[in-house]
């Protein structure tokens, strides 16, 4: 049986002549809430139909079947509905629906009237496949590649169909006898993997229907009649030449295929990785080779202050994406967790969002700030050993993912979860134990004590709870103990595996990863060459684990000073120079407390006034302007310096911001910068931003 083909478009014209040509159904799409913030780093359509062109669309059509495209339900769901259906919807489907229980309302506001078709496109929809195929109502499936791939943080879309999860996914949904189908297709021979391919695996996988993709024709841009029609007529038709063809071919041609959909999916993503590896090597090259001129700078100090942060947003970005690109190369199903602890810029926080990251919260604070940038809560991880028992159960019963760090809070999360009974909660448990690095974590449980035996136990005699998660984190950043990390974490997923019954679906391997740094860095922390690979390296060992498996786990980790550290370079001004026994010592308008980097030079730059005479100093000593005796920015500089000259200290995203106290001088602002220009981001606090809270 041939594809059923389905075209979005509210122009009356255009849908008249794809129903000409033989497309199955007309798809009026009304989904927009949420959408442009999820996929506006791609080049995708963010629809702009309205309710009415359920009916403009319905009047023309006479073989075709109108499909509508709902929004994500929400509070006006209910009416969303009634209207497309008294408008004369033969079709309609939910998308981005996360819960069992937001099909379920799905399926019940359309009480039977008209066909139903749920859109799986996140994670927590296909990890509930086996829940959500079992609700009556349910007429259809598509998979959503566009925006599942982004939830996953590939690049491609077609990746998930060479890494074997669209296939999985469509022996699931038909083995429960529902059709089903995934993704859009192109012209024949057109797309980086060719359409051909794609259909031909469409058919291998028991395929039912098919989006013609803006690759196929773009009328969204083009409205010349003949040419619309030139397009569908023989388009459709090369399409249906092609699925006759391979009802004859053999079990052999679609093996081979499917070979070559994974060649071809392989090249387009590693085209797209140098891509990007070159526009970060350029970035870096600039960062590290042109400084702030004085007058920039001095106009900047002019406005906000003898002392701020520069934030280059770019090179967080590129950091995010090459970080997990490295870790992807040894172990495929990998996410990032942004720590919000080590710099909660909502900028940052915001780009992470965007490129498909989770956030990694240890506060009410923060989960207030995740909230805030637009982070739904099914992609906010709580860690942490105290957590405020209100914000954690509105969080938990939300859907948010909380890593449990001790039995008392466990036993609280069990209490939640009974008072909802037919509900299922998922948890996970951050877990403790030796990498022989000479440190004793306080954070966890200790997996050889009795409380880890008991916290599993609580959770498998919960009907309602439901393990899916283990957690590690350790704070020594050295790449070597990050193998001893994972040998624990697979043998207590092997663990739990064979005396539970017990597979997780999260791995989660913590954060502790050193970011690029300059060389007199590394040298002074004697880690020599730390780059991502050498932490990747050991994912390995996971993908040789789960190498027979057709369920690979998710492995996430979650940095901070991996991605952060090197995109913030700290500023401030020499306010005087002095002598004191024989030593000379400049007082600048910065703090150690700036830059959280103790008993360490970090890398400066100094930048001064060409017309000012400087002094050639062989021993000097740079400090801040508090009161302790140790407040030294940089001990025994060499070259030139004097009062007024700017001081440039790199390195400072990670802990800086969220570490430095209000003393004897407010925090300081920081500045965004983008292709040579500033913006004030975070002004600097005033008296009334740090005494508002004290009754006078």
């Amino acid at each position: 049986m041939s594809l059923k083909l389905m075209y979005i478009t509210n122009k009356p014209n255009v849908a008249k002549i794809a129903e000409k040509y033989g497309v199955d159904r007309i798809w009026v799409d009304l989904e927009t809430r949420g959408k442009y913030e999820r996929q506006k780093n791609i080049n995708s359509v963010k629809s702009d139909h309205v309710i009415s062109d359920v009916s403009a669309i319905g009047k023309v059509l006479s073989k075709s079947k109108l499909l509508v495209r709902v929004n994500p339900i929400y509070e006006g769901s209910k009416d969303e509905i009634e209207e497309v259906i008294k408008r004369g919807a033969e079709y309609i489907m939910l998308p981005m629906f996360r819960t069992t229980e937001e099909a379920k309302m799905f399926i019940q506001y359309v009480g039977g009237r008209v066909k139903t078709i749920l859109l799986v496109e996140t994670p927590e929809a296909e990890h509930k496949l086996d829940e959500i195929c079992q609700l009556p109502g349910i007429d259809e499936i598509h998979i959503g590649l566009n925006d599942l791939h982004l939830a996953y943080g590939l690049n491609f879309m077609f990746e998930l169909l060479s890494n074997g999860k669209v296939e999985s996914m469509m022996k699931k949904i038909r083995s429960y006898g529902i059709s089903c189908g995934f993704g859009g297709i192109a012209r024949l021979d057109e797309g980086g993997v060719p359409a051909r391919c794609i259909i031909a695996e469409h058919y291998r996988l028991g395929s039912s229907m098919a989006i013609l993709s803006r690759s196929f024709y773009d009328s969204w841009i083009q409205d010349d009649e003949e040419e619309i029609e030139q397009a569908f007529r023989y388009g459709i038709s090369e399409i249906r030449e092609y699925e006759a063809r391979l009802l004859l071919k053999p079990a052999s041609f679609f093996s081979e295929n499917q070979k070559t959909v994974s060649t071809l999916v392989n090249h387009v993503v590693k085209e797209m990785k140098e891509k990007r590896k070159s526009q970060f090597a350029q970035i870096v090259w600039e960062q590290d080779t042109i400084q702030g001129d004085y007058q920039t700078l001095e106009h900047i100090s002019d406005t906000v202050g003898d002392s701020f942060y520069l934030l280059d947003l770019e090179r967080f970005k590129n950091n995010f994406l090459n970080l997990k690109e490295t870790f992807q190369e040894n172990y495929p199903n990998i996410n990032i967790a942004y720590s919000y602890k080590t710099n909660y810029i909502p900028s940052l926080c915001k780009a992470v969002k965007d490129l498909g990251g989770y956030a990694e919260v240890v506060s009410e604070l923060e989960l207030q700030l995740a909230l805030a940038c637009g982070v739904e809560y099914t992609n906010i991880i709580w860690n942490g050993p105290v957590k405020n028992k209100g914000s954690l159960k509105n969080f938990f019963i939300n859907g948010g993912m909380i890593n449990a760090d001790n039995l008392s809070e466990l036993e609280y999360i069990d209490s939640i979860s009974k008072n909802d009974s037919g509900k299922i909660y998922y948890i996970g448990l951050r877990c403790n134990f030796d990498i022989c690095d000479g440190q004793v974590s306080r954070f966890g449980f200790d997996v050889t004590e009795e409380d880890y035996r008991k916290a599993i136990d609580r959770i498998v005699h919960n009907d309602n709870l439901k393990l899916d998660r283990l957690q590690c984190h350790f704070s020594i950043r050295k790449p070597e103990y990050w193998l001893k990390r994972i040998e624990e974490m697979l043998e207590l997923y092997d663990d739990l595996k064979n005396r539970y019954g017990i597979e997780v679906s999260q791995i989660d391997l913590g954060g502790g990863i050193y970011g690029q740094m300059p060389k007199e860095l590394e040298r002074q922390l004697s880690e020599k060459s730390v780059s991502y690979d050498s932490y990747s390296k050991y994912l390995s060992l996971i993908a040789d684990h789960f190498k027979d498996s057709d369920r690979l786990p998710t492995v996430i980790i979650e940095p901070g000073t991996a991605v952060v550290a090197d995109c913030m370079t700290f500023v401030c001004r020499v306010d005087n120079i002095k002598k004191v026994c024989d030593r000379y010592i400049a007082t600048t308008t910065g703090s150690q407390k700036n830059i959280s980097m103790a008993n360490i030079n970090p890398p400066i730059d100094i930048i001064r006034k060409e017309s000012m005479d400087s002094i050639v100093y062989e021993d000097l000593y740079i400090t801040g302007y508090t009161c302790i005796e140790q407040d030294y920015l940089y001990k025994h500089y060499r070259g030139k310096l004097s009062k007024g000259d700017f001081i440039q200290i790199k390195n400072c995203g990670s802990y800086s911001i969220v570490m430095k106290p209000p003393f004897i001088f407010p925090n300081c602002a920081v500045l965004e910068m983008e292709k040579g220009t500033y913006r004030v981001i975070k002004r600097g606090e005033t008296f009334n931003d740090i005494f508002a809270t004290y009754k006078f």
